[in-house]
């Protein structure tokens, strides 16, 4: 790649700030964070090469649950080995209001705990900060498919690309039932947070191109390293790659950029995948409403037990099938990654106790794009694979349903039959019971009022019975999933 290339990317992308100073007007200049959110404010020094990781967090919040808290609790999402591998975080000092404070760490070292000395009352607000440091797990060169050892890949170190996704402690998600800390069950989706606004700054060395959720707003560069200042809004994660030798695909759409980032060996892929996804983005905008987000990356990295994963603004694609992206199954990721900023980013749930709520959308949005790009027989042919492996899968797991926990299911085959195919399909019989008048109505209407919150299946039925002024009991009934 032309070595000027970095540099005149990053001007299209960004304001330059030349200096320190000027850099930190860049950054506080921005828009003011809301205040009914949590708040992240983070520093973060990476050591590319090393794959290592220090920094601060400073996380505002307010207390909203309607009751005094007695302790706050946050996710160490990074420290569950089966998903991560060899990656880690770990925090060495926690301060609440500038003072130092005791903290535990539970569920081997997923859930932090701290215990306030005074309870936070409903509607306050407390500043917690974070010291931290973690290290990426090392994806071997030429290795396809990784091993226990990388996880997933989602927090890890590859000859090309440095890959950061919850390396930083997250305020668990608090709801009705009280904090949400379920332990990992080895297999989906394990993040799940608030929507919060992010001021993150990332200090690194000169050369890699980093690819974050967010803005990026402003870069100072200095004699050994550069900072790059980014700012998110309304936003469930912060993530981000550090990337070297990529080549980058950009279409403006709706106002919305989208950008696929894929290695010069998949740079065909690279292409394809930003044709679709700008492709779904306006037949998703079209079917449920307005994206999240003004910028969405699709960045191509290796990845085990996953062909593609989402976050916020940023979703990653398993290089193996960028190999083969004339592959049905290629276009079923990007679209189904894509609508995940619907569902997941947008309209967020219970990953541990509803997980349909977000794949079965995401999943259905794949068939609806399989008929708008390629044609209604395709789609048909995918619909009836999904309702053929969930009929197996119900024969077989007559206790299970689609709307059965994560925890409940035995493992991740079992889990996919269900909560992807069988979910899907319950969308598409929905829309059949429904009429498509009705049926987009309702899905209009429940991302409208669930945006940025958390939902509960009793929301999404209540809301699609209002519409159709009709009960839907007996579909629920045939799907085993009665409230």
């Amino acid at each position: 790649m032309n070595p000027t290339w970095d540099q005149e990317a990053i001007i299209a992308r960004t304001r330059i700030c030349l200096s320190l100073a000027v850099f930190l007007l860049c950054l506080f200049s921005t828009p003011m964070l809301s205040q009914d959110t949590p708040n992240y404010e983070m520093h973060v020094f990476v050591d590319y090469d090393s794959g290592t990781f220090e920094g601060r967090a400073m996380i505002q919040y307010t207390n909203s649950t309607g009751i005094a808290l007695s302790e706050l609790f946050f996710r160490l999402y990074a420290n569950d080995s089966t998903l991560y591998g060899t990656a880690f975080v770990q925090v060495s000092e926690v301060f609440i209001q500038t003072a130092s404070t005791t903290f535990s760490l539970f569920l081997d070292e997923t859930v932090l705990m701290i215990p306030l000395s005074e309870s936070l009352q409903p509607e306050e607000t407390i500043e917690v900060e974070f010291r931290f440091s973690g290290r990426t797990s090392q994806w071997p060169q030429h290795d396809r498919y990784g091993s226990s050892e990388t996880g997933y890949g989602l927090l890890t170190k590859t000859s090309s690309a440095l890959t950061l996704t919850a390396f930083y402690p997250m305020l668990a998600v608090y709801s009705d039932e009280g904090w949400a800390l379920d332990p990992s069950t080895g297999f989906g989706d394990t993040l799940m947070g608030d929507t919060a606004d992010y001021s993150v700054q990332v200090t690194t060395r000169a050369g890699p191109i980093p690819v974050s959720s967010g803005e990026l707003i402003a870069v100072d560069p200095q004699t050994d390293s550069t900072t790059y200042a980014f700012a998110a809004r309304n936003a469930r994660d912060f993530s981000l790659v550090l990337l070297e030798g990529y080549i980058p695909s950009t279409t403006e759409i709706n106002d919305v950029i989208v950008r696929s980032w894929f290695t010069s060996r998949h740079q065909q892929a690279g292409l394809l995948a930003n044709e679709m996804a700008v492709f779904s983005l306006q037949l998703f905008e079209e079917l449920v409403g307005p994206s999240p987000f003004r910028e969405i990356e699709f960045v191509e990295v290796p990845l085990r037990s996953a062909a593609g994963v989402e976050f916020s603004g940023l979703v990653l694609v398993g290089s193996q099938y960028a190999e083969r992206p004339e592959d049905l199954f290629f276009s079923v990721i990007v679209s189904h990654e894509m609508a995940h900023q619907w569902f997941y980013a947008g309209v967020g749930n219970d990953v541990s106790e509803h997980p349909w709520l977000d794949e079965s959308f995401a999943t259905y949005l794949s068939y609806e794009f399989l008929a708008a790009y390629y044609d209604s027989a395709t789609a048909q042919m995918e619909l009836d694979r999904w309702r053929s492996t969930y009929q197996i899968a119900q024969r077989e797991w007559s206790d299970l349903s689609v709307g059965s926990p994560k925890y409940a299911f035995p493992n991740s085959s079992t889990y996919s039959s269900f909560v992807y195919s069988g979910g899907a399909t319950f969308l598409y019989d929905l829309r059949l019971e429904l009429g498509d008048e009705a049926f987009y109505r309702g899905l209009q209407a429940y991302y409208r009022a669930m945006l940025h919150d958390i939902a509960t299946p009793s929301d999404l039925i209540l809301i699609f019975e209002e519409i159709c002024s009709c009960q839907i009991d007996e579909l629920l009934s045939v799907y085993r999933m009665v409230p």
